[in-house]
Order: C-alpha cells, then structure tokens, then sequence
C-alpha cells in the first residue's frame, strides 16, 4: 500500500491557510500544521480530524524556526512531501510614511522568511529525490499599490526566488510554484478592509462592497476554493509544472 503524503501547512491558523490544511487533511495527507499562534494551529488541527496529525508554533521570519519545524515534521512522519506556505503579513501604509521598521518587517516574512522556509524543506526533499513546494502570492506583486507597497514587493520577491528555486531544485524532482489568490473573504483581506476603511475615512461596509463591486465576477473568492489549487499543484498531475504564478484572480489581473 502507498504511504500517504506528508504536508505541512505554514499559516495555518486561520484563512486561507487553514482551508489548505483542511482540503489536504480531507483528500487523505498527512498534515503538520502551523502558525505564529500555536492555539490557531491546534485547533485547525482539531477540525481536520486528523488525530495522528502535528501542530507547530512557528514564527517564520526565524530561520531557526523554519529549519525546527522541517526537522519535527521529518521526525514524526520520516518525510516531508509537500510544503504550502500561507504565512505573511500587509500592512496600510502610505508611501511617504513608511518607517524602515514596517519595511524590514514585511519583508522578513513574506520574502526572507518565505525563502528559509523553502530551503529548509529542500533540504529534506532532495535526499527524497521528491517534493512540491508552494507559497501564496499576491496579484499586488504585478500591480501599483501605494497604500500596501510593501506587500507587493516583498511578494514580487517571491514570485523571483521561486522561479530561482524551481531551477535549482528541479533535478532532484522538486517542483516549486506560487498561488495568486483574487481578492478572499475573510483572514488578513478583512484585516486589510478594515485598516483601508480607517485610513481613507470609508464607511468599511461601503468599501467591502465597492472594492467587490470592481472584481470582474462581481464577487470574492472563498478560500476553499483556492485550496483546490494547491491539492492540484501538490498532485502527480502536475508533476511537470514549476517556476509559474499560478493566478486563481477571477479575471482581477486582467483590468
């Protein structure tokens, strides 16, 4: 019989990541899952079912802690599969007011942090001759966006190493790819709303929905849906595709 394959699921805690951990939990993987909150993590691990599963505390702009938590992944499991990483933080910041703190900050996890995280499970993939890596991006890293230019850059970053990596790493049967998910519902494009409404002075349901009202589909996408992406990414069936930015936009990047 086929062992299962093992995921771990960076960010897991809410939003997208979470619908990730559930989707791969729910089509029979193996699930490590974490987040810079630790309760988060165990109690998308309580949802999943998933009584054999693992649950990790996992601050992301700590390479230490990225190389930890491959290491308890592999110790629990024998393997590392599968790496999704949904971690990363957007802050509001007009340009003429960003700090160098709210710059480094961003980038220490959305792109240093992707990037550590990424070798720390290469380095276990490629003694596996096998592995699928994937972290989230952001139609923002294509686009101008004054309000969250930090966010854009340091995903554009992103979008860069990966291609980077999935050269480097496609030897050893590794495929390295990134998700762009449109505009979500719920998670930190709430949080996001909500920082955008009070910086602008906008009622916040007003912007919700004129900022709905311009998606081509005329609505948001659900996380669950965009789960769909990385169980195909992460699947035999797309054994000879890496390097892309998978979009999953709804049409948002073709305004």
């Amino acid at each position: 019989m086929t062992q299962p394959r093992t995921a771990l699921i960076v960010g897991a805690g809410t939003g997208l990541g979470r619908a990730i951990a559930l989707a791969f939990a729910a089509a029979g993987t193996r699930i490590a899952v974490a987040d810079l909150n630790a309760d988060a993590a165990q109690e998308t691990l309580a949802l999943s079912g998933k009584a054999d599963g693992l649950s990790l505390r996992l601050d992301i702009a700590q390479p230490a802690d990225c190389a930890a938590a491959v290491t308890a992944v592999t110790a629990k499991f024998g393997r590392l599969d599968i790496l999704v990483n949904c971690a990363a933080i957007c802050f509001v910041d007009p340009l003429i007011d960003l700090t160098p703190e709210r710059f480094d900050k961003v980038f220490a996890v959305n792109s240093r942090g992707a990037f550590f995280l990424m070798q720390a499970a290469a380095k276990t993939m490629i003694a596996q001759k096998f592995g699928r890596i994937i972290t989230i991006s952001t139609p923002a890293s294509h686009v101008g966006v004054p309000l969250f230019a930090t966010y854009g850059a340091s995903k554009a970053a992103v979008d860069s190493l990966t291609k980077s990596a999935a050269l480097a790493w496609a030897p050893h049967g590794i495929t390295v790819n990134t998700i762009s998910p449109g505009r979500m519902t719920g998670g930190m494009v709430d949080a996001l709303d909500r920082d955008l409404a009070r910086l602008t002075g906008q009622n916040l349901e007003e912007l919700v929905a004129s900022r709905t009202k311009t998606l081509p589909m005329g609505r948001r996408v659900d996380p669950a849906e965009v789960a769909h992406a990385a169980l195909w990414l992460a699947s035999d069936a797309a054994a000879y595709v890496t390097g892309e930015r998978f979009n999953f936009t709804g049409g948002q990047e073709l305004q």
